[in-house]
């Protein structure tokens, strides 16, 4: 599966928040794809579209975390090893723990 084919199953994900799909909205910035080791890494533009405040942050948190869970729902049976990144900070959102 090529990034293109990637980029248009993740159009079925919305954001909660804005209703918009998250590619054209522009919360994945960037895919990455392993052929030979057969991963797709996935960044997101989370850290830089969140206000550096507590309280914001702890709102934000929710809405990220089902984006990320229909992302993981759209692709989970179509690609092999899959990780989320947010590409400023590099915090990964799944899988959550080390165990791959």
């Amino acid at each position: 599966m090529g990034r293109r084919e990637i980029l248009e199953l993740l159009k079925s994900v919305k954001n909660p928040f804005t209703d918009m799909d998250i590619v054209n909205e522009g919360l994945v910035t960037k895919v990455e794809i392993d052929e030979v080791e057969n991963k797709v890494r996935i960044y997101v533009a989370f850290a830089r579209h969140t206000p550096p405040h507590p309280f914001v942050m702890a709102v934000n948190w929710p809405l990220q975390a089902k984006i990320v869970r229909d992302m993981v729902k759209v692709l989970e049976d179509k690609v092999g090893y899959l990780e989320i990144l947010d590409d400023t900070t590099l915090q990964r959102y799944y899988p959550l723990n080390n165990e791959e």
